[in-house]
Parts: C-alpha cells; structure tokens; sequence
C-alpha cells in the first residue's frame, strides 16, 4: 500500500511541474488530446490532387499493361494479368473521374480528413508540394499505412497560415527527406514522361 501511495505523491508533483515547462501558446499533443477540443483551421477541397489528362497518356498506359501481358503470357502467370488489368482499370478511373470535396480541419486534438481522424501523436512531421498544379500539406506519419497524409489546400486557405498553425504541434521541413524510391519514381517520370508535356 505504501508504494501506490509513493506513486500517487510522484504523479500529483509531475502534474504540478508540467505546466510550468510549458511556453505560452504552445500545444503539447498528449496535453491538447486531454482538453479542451478546438478547430483551429478548417477548409473545403479535392479529396485528392487532380488533372484532366490527354489522350496520350491514357494510350501510354494501355500500351505499357499490353506489354507487361505479353511477357506474364509467355511465363504462363495468369493471376498475375488479372493483376495489371485491374491496376490499369484503376489509373484509368483515377484519371478519368474528378474527386468529391471533402473537409479538412486541423483542431487542438488532430487532423480530420473527412470522416478519418488523426491523434498529432501518430503524426511525425510535415511539408508542402505541388502535384498536379494543386498546393498539397503532406503529413508523415508514425503509422504503416497510411505513410503519409495528403491535403488539398483549397483556394481560400494560403500555406503560410497551414504552416504557423501546424508548426505548433509537428517539425516542418523546408526541404523534405525523399526516399530511393521517390527518387527513382521522380527520375522515371521526368525520362519518360506518361503523357504529352503540353509546350
């Protein structure tokens, strides 16, 4: 009994000298998860980077599946066709079909993209990029999947405001960490480019 009472004593001091430690305006993720729940940003936006694409690049692709199926015929893998036909039919419709909006809204507690939810501490650090001339927040997080979180900046949020509030709660990075396989993805579509660059 006397060390649940010791345990007790040393719990009740950290929780007196905690709030002492703290900068005002500062946000600790597990002490905000704890109180009160706030919305400090929130906006309407694609639920992913999107751009109509020409028809050279839907012909690219549809070439590129009809070879990989040449050479798995030859090999004699039958499942692994039904595998490219169904990749094929997914970047045809990802191409094809422009995303809904959804809401985006950074609180006190975590990220909500849409109806998923995000604790800041399964969230590592973040940064901003262009794709498909959109504006993107990209979140790494402490999760295997999802890896990484992408936000559509809408038009009436601007990224320095993104930044300031998000700063509060992860590390941001000004020039973002790209693994050996973003490099040679990057590489891959800089060499050989899937459609038409328009000029």
């Amino acid at each position: 009994m006397p060390e649940d009472q010791k345990l007790t004593q040393e719990l009740q001091k950290e929780e007196k000298l905690l709030p002492e430690h703290l900068e005002d305006g500062y946000f600790h993720p597990k002490m905000s998860e704890a109180g009160e729940i706030k919305t400090l940003l929130s906006w309407e936006a694609p639920s992913r980077p999107f751009r109509k694409r020409d028809r050279s690049y839907f012909t690219t692709i549809a070439t590129i599946v009809v070879l990989f199926i040449l050479i798995v015929l030859l090999m004699k893998e039958f499942l692994l066709i039904g595998v490219l036909l169904s990749l094929m039919f997914v970047s045809y419709v990802l191409a094809l079909v422009p995303p809904n909006n959804v809401v985006y809204r950074v609180s006190t507690q975590g990220i909500v993209i849409g109806e998923d939810f995000y604790f800041w501490h399964y969230l590592d650090s973040f940064w901003f990029k262009k794709k498909e001339g959109s504006d993107i927040l990209i979140i790494q997080t402490a999760l295997r999947f999802p890896a990484q979180l992408m936000l559509v900046l809408g038009q009436d949020v601007s990224e320095e405001e993104v930044k300031r509030i998000i700063a509060r709660f992860l590390p941001y990075h000004e020039i973002p960490h790209k693994t050996l396989f973003d490099k040679w993805v990057e590489g891959l579509q800089k060499h050989f480019p899937l459609e038409n660059i328009p000029r």
